[in-house]
């Protein structure tokens, strides 16, 4: 499928509030649709500064958060603790959703790599997700998923059995200073029932559009669009 912005959702909002609003009203339903059915609620975040706003306003509805389970798309190899962190940044935008469930993706291991196995099981219980929010860098990467990575065709294989995947990023500009990362692979985004882009400003705005133009392995976000059709929508305000 050639994904281009007539084709792929892409809804345009009046503020970044009205975005955040819209992200987490989009997330809040899905919630209910699992609890309609009788089961728990599994959504996969990312990290950066741009979408905690969304994730505060998500986490103030009024849901039974002891149904839902949180993971991470993607994290830097730091403790939570530190400069960096995509749990830490989790952890305090949900602070108020009492009962949740955040699962992270940091190990006391010595390397992403020797970290895969056991978190694999971790994700593997967890799939599929109802929903997978989404950023983009200034590279066109989403996830942990970096053009100049040498893990990103393993990352985007369509029949990886892997779930999670240690990541070199130390060849891409944009990941420093965190050269070491761990990531879901497009398996996991691609089969959610719902994804989310949340994008800012004219030039992501721009990045999107020549993504769409652009091989895969130079704008990594085009393998979301193009695996998953019109259940991936991005969300953009200026």
């Amino acid at each position: 499928m050639t994904a281009t912005l007539t084709t792929f959702p892409l809804l345009s909002f009046p503020s970044r509030p009205a975005a955040e609003e819209a992200l987490a009203e989009t997330l809040e339903a899905g919630v209910r649709d699992a609890h309609a059915q009788g089961r728990r609620a599994r959504i996969a975040l990312s990290g950066g500064s741009s979408p905690e706003p969304a994730y505060r306003a998500f986490a103030a509805k009024d849901l039974d958060w002891s149904k839902v389970d949180i993971a991470l798309v993607d994290d830097r190899w730091v403790d939570v603790d530190q400069a960096g962190s995509n749990q830490a940044m989790i952890e305090r935008a949900f602070a108020s959703a009492t009962g949740v469930t955040i699962f992270g993706m940091k190990l006391p291991t010595a390397s992403p790599k020797q970290a895969e196995a056991e978190l694999d099981d971790v994700y593997r219980a967890l799939r599929p997700f109802d929903a997978v929010v989404l950023g983009m860098g200034p590279d066109a990467h989403t996830a942990s998923w970096f053009p100049a990575s040498p893990d990103l065709a393993a990352c985007l294989d369509p029949q990886s059995p892997a779930t999670v995947l240690g990541v070199d990023a130390s060849l891409a500009p944009v990941a420093a200073p965190y050269p070491e990362r761990m990531t879901v692979t497009l398996p996991v985004v691609s089969e959610a029932q719902q994804i989310l882009i949340l994008l800012f400003g004219a030039d992501k705005k721009q990045i999107l559009q020549q993504a769409l133009e652009a091989p895969v392995t130079n704008a990594p976000i085009k393998a979301v669009i193009e695996a998953t059709g019109a259940r991936c929508v991005a969300l953009w305000a200026e």
